[in-house]
């Protein structure tokens, strides 16, 4: 792997995956992270499958200015509709977040799996339905404007009604197959009365294997249609994150700081976002 690489970039719609980058970078404290939320345009989950996808293929030109060793697509809707195109035009490794049906369904019982519309119409979605339909009772369901209010009222969720946005129904157990959903998640857990599954923990165990392997020389080849080499970046990572206003360090136990570097219009909302986790 090029020696140059040393970022692994983040791309949500909005705030939906700053909680996933927490994850992660305190999975991987030594990395530097880079985050690009489109929170102009969020949520993407009502949007079309070619504008999500026309979106995202601008979103990624930028960021691979960047000299990227990884990305995360931590939008389970950018993920259903794109990642396999991705995947074919970048050179780094490119991971999705898929919804937690897995865990859930292993239990048994009911289970209620909430996802964007977007999410819901893909054949990705279907295909995760179909193979665990048999392990327990699934109930998809698309809050309408979920994602939306939670991107708009960050800086108070008690102003959402969840009574309003989620549906009445009785369950063993609750699917967070959006990132912003993470957000409410306990709350979810106390108006359902059961437990919320997200798939936050599993997308950063396999962002730390991908990356130990890439480090290692054993990272996956994908099929590439554009190769992306030194001379494309927009400057080393060290250089590009001195310039940046929009950074913050995250202070470990050891004394060492992990650095993320926030880009894009929305820049500063999603630091200020991304420090009130901590």
């Amino acid at each position: 792997m090029d020696d140059d690489r040393d970022c692994i970039a983040f791309f949500d719609s909005g705030i939906g995956g700053l909680t996933l980058l927490r994850e992660c970078a305190a999975n991987l404290p030594d990395e530097k992270f880079v985050y690009l939320g489109d929170n102009a345009r969020a949520p993407y989950g009502n949007k079309s499958a070619e504008e999500i996808k026309t979106l995202t293929a601008q979103a990624f030109a930028y960021l691979a200015r960047f000299p990227l060793k990884a990305a995360v697509v931590a939008c389970n809707t950018v993920t259903a509709d794109c990642i396999g195109f991705l995947r074919e035009r970048f050179s780094f490794p490119i991971l999705g977040v898929e919804p937690a049906v897995k865990p859930a369904a292993k239990r048994g019982g009911t289970v209620l799996v909430l996802s964007t519309a977007a999410t819901a119409s893909s054949a990705r979605f279907q295909a995760l339905l179909d193979r665990w339909s048999g392990a327990a009772r699934l109930i998809p369901y698309s809050p309408t404007s979920l994602a939306g209010e939670i991107e708009k009222n960050i800086s108070d969720l008690s102003r959402l009604d969840l009574s309003v946005l989620l549906p009445k129904v009785q369950c063993d157990a609750v699917v967070l197959g959006c990132t912003h959903y993470i957000f409410v998640k306990k709350r979810i857990e106390d108006f359902y009365g059961c437990r919320a599954y997200d798939g936050n923990a599993g997308t950063a165990a396999r962002l730390a294997a991908t990356v130990g392997a890439a480090s290692a020389g054993r990272a996956k080849n994908f099929a590439r249609k554009e190769k992306i080499s030194k001379g494309n970046f927009a400057g080393k990572s060290a250089d590009l994150i001195s310039k940046n206003t929009n950074k913050c360090s995250i202070l470990r136990k050891n004394g060492k700081k992990t650095v993320v570097l926030f880009v894009g219009e929305s820049a500063e909302k999603n630091k200020s976002v991304f420090e009130s986790l901590f």
